[in-house]
């Protein structure tokens, strides 16, 4: 049964990858107003979700069709780590801005719960990834 998890974590973390692209990709303003709510300029911020949406979409590919899984793996582990450090950034503010990650906005009432959220989620995942690297 671990085995079979660890063959196909790649295309769920994939699939992970896919849908929060697509997410961003048709509701970009809560990723951004994440960013400006940090104090980062509103021209750059569009800037840095596009690019983190073109990266979610070109992993999805590469982790779903299983290409170059090596390089794949270690890219999404450093996206997940830079992802979690900010999520955690987030959650230690008074009043946190929502993310924006993976929907996650409508369930919870808070903020700091919705960053926590996505910290273990990206952590989680980013075990397995450690998992299947070492395999």
């Amino acid at each position: 049964m671990v085995r079979f998890l660890l063959n196909h974590t790649p295309k769920l973390i994939g699939a992970m990858f896919c849908y929060a692209g697509i997410y961003k990709l048709l509701y970009p303003g809560q990723a951004t107003m994440a960013l400006v709510a940090v104090d980062v300029p509103y021209g750059l911020s569009n800037v840095i979700v596009l690019v983190v949406i073109m990266i979610e979409l070109y992993l999805a590919v590469l982790l779903t069709l299983q290409i170059d899984l090596k390089y794949a793996m270690a890219v999404s582990m450093a996206i997940m780590l830079g992802f979690t450090i900010y999520l955690w950034y987030l959650s230690m503010l008074a009043n946190p801005p929502s993310c924006g990650c993976l929907g996650l906005t409508g369930i919870f009432k808070t903020n700091k719960r919705e960053a926590l959220v996505g910290v273990l989620l990206r952590d989680s995942l980013g075990a397995k990834v450690i998992l299947r690297l070492s395999f």
